[in-house]
């Protein structure tokens, strides 16, 4: 006797699952995904570092007002010049570009990345990452205004260093240092791994020649390069910063092209 198939009534919902067609990532999002697989040491340590620095500053500020013969306001005013922002992540993110190579580089390439596609995957994601302090710096900078300098004096993020409480210059500073950060790393990292500790020191040693002669032609020549930053001063110190990050991110892809994957 055959067995017939019921035939499926009108109207009625489909037993068969349509499978879910997944949108195509394509490669330079996968080495970003590649970098990003950490979120701890790309997001977490970073907000980590600013809570620390938020905390020690309240502490001080504390600590100042009960001991120092001095007014909150003046205390408050005294804040104006602090730099920990600046200077707080700076180191870290130094290491965190000299791991985006020799972390993620082999693993890359091992499956089928090229180089061109690995590196301009791994500049997306620093580009990302240093977005992500800006956006972070501006947003803690409200938080700071909002809440009266953390509800007792202490400045924080409305400092000279960072624009003087504009959010323009704060996002521009906070994007350009870290750029400059992550791009010097991810050079010395991909330097090492074609000439070891010797390349190294002679890059550093190389950089610091170069820059000293080049100031030097200037202060010769009459030429002050220090007055060039008066007007937009925090937009021309991020654009530096940023011209270092291309420097550095132009010198890196000339010596990977020919560094060995991994040592």
């Amino acid at each position: 006797m055959s067995m017939t198939q019921p035939r499926p009534v009108a109207g009625a919902p489909s037993t068969q699952s349509t499978p879910v067609t997944q949108r195509p990532v394509g490669p330079l999002m996968k080495i970003v995904r590649l970098h990003f697989a950490d979120p701890q040491r790309m997001i977490g340590v970073p907000l980590f570092i600013f809570g620390s620095v938020i905390v020690l500053c309240i502490v001080i500020m504390a600590l100042l007002r009960n001991f120092v013969p001095a007014t909150p306001a003046e205390l408050s005013e005294g804040f104006r010049y602090n730099q920990a922002t600046l200077w707080c992540f700076a180191g870290y993110f130094v290491s965190i570009g000299v791991m985006a190579y020799a972390r993620t580089m082999p693993f890359a390439l091992g499956m089928g990345s090229t180089r061109r596609q690995y590196f301009a995957g791994t500049c997306l994601a620093l580009l990302l990452e240093s977005a992500f302090i800006g956006v972070t710096m501006t947003v803690l900078l409200a938080l700071e205004k909002a809440t009266g300098h953390w509800f007792n004096g202490a400045r924080v993020f409305d400092v000279v260093a960072t624009g003087d409480g504009n959010y323009l210059s704060t996002f521009l500073m906070g994007f350009g240092l870290s750029a400059a950060m992550l791009f010097i790393g991810a050079m010395f990292a991909v330097v090492f791994l074609r000439w070891n500790q010797k390349g190294v020191i002679a890059v550093i040693f190389g950089t610091v020649a170069v820059l000293l002669a080049l100031l030097w032609l200037l202060l010769t020549a009459g030429v002050n390069p220090f007055l060039w930053f008066e007007g937009a001063t925090f937009a021309k110190i991020a654009l530096v910063m940023i011209l270092v990050a291309l420097i550095s991110a132009v010198g890196s892809w000339l010596v990977l092209r020919r560094a060995p994957v991994g040592q």
